[in-house]
C-alpha cells in the first residue's frame, strides 16, 4: 500500500512490487560482486598471507606463524636492508622444499657482502672500504658464518648483481639462505612481510 495525494492509502501494483524486490537483489548482488573483486584485486596485487615453517627466522618470527606480507614493492624493487622477504627458492641449488623462504635482506644491489668474524660486513657501491653490519634484531648470542659448502661456492664474500640481494634467517645457525643457496635475484622476491596475524596474542607489526 502507498499513500496518494488525497491521504488515502492505494494498492501498490503487482508489477511495482516485482520491480521494488529485483533491485533490491540487484544491489545487493552488486555490493557482493564489487566486495568479492576488490577482495581478489588485494590477493593477486596488494597483499598475500604466507606461513612460518621452521626456525630460521627465531627470535622474531616463529614456525606456525602466519603473516601478510604486502607486494607493491615488487613492481618497482623497492627494497630496503632489514626488510623480512617472501623469497621463492624453487629450482636453486640446495633448496628442495614447495614452501616459498622467509628471510631478511642484508645486501643491496651492487654492494660486496662480506661473513667474517662472525658478522657481516657491507661495502657499499662506490666505497672502497668494509663496515660491519649492525644487526639488532639478532639475538646476542648469534655468530654468522658460512659453511664450506658456501665457501667453495664463493657466497663468503660477494658482489651483488644489479638485482640481486643477499638474504639471511635471523636464527643464522639453522638457516637455509643466501650463505649456501646464494644471492636471490629481485623476481625470487614475492612480497615484503609486515603483519603477523596469528597467533592472536602475537598480532601486530613486525
Amino acid at each position: 500500500m502507498k499513500k496518494s495525494d488525497k491521504g488515502e492509502f492505494a494498492e501498490v501494483k503487482p508489477e511495482d512490487r516485482k520491480q521494488v524486490i529485483i533491485s533490491a537483489i540487484l544491489d545487493w548482488l552488486i555490493a557482493i560482486a564489487i566486495g568479492v573483486l576488490v577482495g581478489v584485486l588485494m590477493v593477486v596485487f596488494v597483499v598475500q598471507k604466507d606461513n612460518v615453517y621452521g626456525d630460521s627466522m627465531l627470535p622474531n618470527l616463529r614456525s606456525g606463524f602466519v603473516v601478510l606480507a604486502e607486494k607493491i614493492s615488487t613492481y618497482s624493487d623497492n627494497y630496503e636492508r632489514g626488510d623480512i622477504v617472501i623469497l621463492d627458492g624453487h629450482d636453486m641449488e640446495g633448496y628442495n622444499h614447495e614452501e616459498y623462504l622467509i628471510k631478511r635482506i642484508v645486501g643491496l644491489p651492487g654492494e660486496t657482502v662480506r661473513i667474517a668474524d662472525g658478522h657481516v660486513y657491507i661495502r657499499e657501491v662506490g666505497a672502497t672500504d668494509f663496515y660491519m653490519l649492525e644487526e639488532p634484531y639478532l639475538d646476542a648470542t648469534v655468530i654468522t658464518s658460512v659453511m664450506s659448502s658456501g665457501l667453495e661456492r664463493g657466497y663468503g664474500e660477494i658482489t651483488l648483481g644489479e638485482d640481486e640481494y643477499y638474504c639471511l634467517g635471523d636464527n643464522r645457525p639453522v638457516s637455509n639462505d643466501s650463505r649456501s643457496l646464494g644471492p636471490f635475484s629481485a623476481d625470487r622476491i614475492k612480497g615484503i612481510a609486515f603483519l603477523i596475524i596469528y597467533p592472536f596474542n602475537e598480532f601486530g607489526l613486525i
